[in-house]
């Protein structure tokens, strides 16, 4: 009889282990996947109202401090140029939030494009997002993303194609 609690108590402890752990792996899996891409695709799904949408790949990126920013993709529309962005941060303690405000598309002739609109979204490793420009008064196939928050300075050339000439 001892044997038989012995035993039954065992396959209780067990179960209730296995059932823990598949609870705890089901949790880090959904963070895993929703830290993929959290709300971009309602952004660019918005940007098709603007016309033909042209992506363009840029995954270039510049250091601020010890976190990276990395200018994902460029969306072109008759209407405006959406940048989407990945700010990773390395800190763990005393993490910001990127100030999208601080970005500014510089055209080659120097003109400056006025932000609109942003979003981001945190993730577990920093946050992803995007943000708005007006378009140039003179058609531009490039234009210089720039980062400029006091001490702070980051830039990155990002082509400019214009809607629907492809990417």
């Amino acid at each position: 009889m001892k044997r038989r609690l012995t035993y039954a108590t065992f396959l209780f402890r067990r179960t209730i282990l296995v059932v823990l752990v598949l609870i705890l792996m089901a949790h880090h899996i959904q963070n895993w996947t929703c830290d993929k891409d959290r709300g971009m695709d309602d952004t660019i799904q918005a940007l098709q109202a603007d016309g033909p949408v042209t992506k363009i790949t840029v995954r270039k990126c510049f250091p601020i401090d010890r976190d990276t920013f990395t200018a994902d993709f460029v969306y072109v529309t008759p209407k405006q140029i959406v940048v989407t962005y990945a700010f990773r941060a390395e800190q763990k303690k005393s993490v910001w939030s990127f100030p999208t405000m601080s970005l500014k598309l510089v055209t080659p002739d120097g003109q400056q494009l006025l932000s609109h609109q942003a979003g981001s979204s945190g993730t577990t490793w920093g946050e992803t997002g995007f943000v708005s420009f007006n378009l140039p008064n003179k058609t531009a196939v490039r234009a210089t993303l720039v980062y400029d928050l006091y001490d702070r300075h980051g830039q990155i050339e990002i082509p400019l194609l214009k809607a629907g000439e492809g990417a």
